[in-house]
């Protein structure tokens, strides 16, 4: 029985996790509430749990606000340049749908792999930004080198993201347990499971970029 109070028990370990987590999803839902600040967020978010894969994040709300405040201009500049290009490729996309003959389906080819470079730059960003100091040229070129560099991995990531999507509208009654979870544990969690993958990719660059970036001024 006394090792079942015992705060080194995996269950009590298990459910420490799982409020960290309530409480990161909590931090990034508040945070994001004026949109602009979606970036800084997202950077924040895995300024923790980048970390917390290996141990080494004990203060998380702590954490979550240093890793704001640090990355806000970056991240929401970087947040800015995203949204604008994904508001672009995504009128083209429609226009390219309209379109008939050879010249629709090379502009839909360019299309759709442009959005392709662009979907694996996203999902590199904010990591990298919580991760390494670089100028925003570095940060954009870096994303997208590591993104191809690493591109089983860059496909992984693209798996988990498509499974979370499909499994949210897969049916009304799966949205609406899907919006409960993202809003208790959704973004953190999906945020925790694939710096797992983000640690393994950037173990490799870490010792080669971060001290020749930490020399540039951001």
């Amino acid at each position: 029985m006394g090792r079942l109070f015992d705060t080194d028990n995996i269950v009590w370990r298990f459910l420490g996790r799982v409020a960290d987590l309530v409480i990161l999803n909590f931090l990034f839902l508040l945070c994001s509430i004026p949109i602009v600040t979606i970036g800084a967020s997202w950077t924040a978010l895995y300024s923790v749990t980048l970390k917390a894969v290996k141990n080494e994040e004990s203060y998380i709300a702590k954490g979550f606000l240093k890793g704001f405040k640090e990355n806000f201009k970056q991240s929401t500049i970087a947040w800015l340049v995203i949204l604008l290009v994904g508001t672009v490729l995504f009128v083209d996309i429609r226009f390219a749908m309209g379109l008939e003959g050879g010249f629709g389906k090379a502009f839909g080819v360019t299309i759709y792999a442009m959005s392709f470079v662009y979907l694996m730059i996203a999902m590199y960003i904010f990591p990298y930004i919580a991760r390494f100091h670089a100028t925003m040229k570095q940060i954009f070129k870096n994303a997208l080198l590591i993104g191809i560099g690493s591109f089983p991995f860059t496909l992984l990531l693209f798996g988990v993201n498509i499974l979370v999507l499909f499994v949210t509208f897969f049916s009304a009654r799966a949205m609406i347990t899907a919006l409960a979870f993202w809003f208790m544990t959704g973004f953190s969690f999906l945020a925790f499971v694939t710096s797992y993958i983000y640690r393994k990719i950037f173990s490799k660059y870490e010792r080669v970029e971060e001290p020749e970036a930490e020399t540039e001024e951001a």
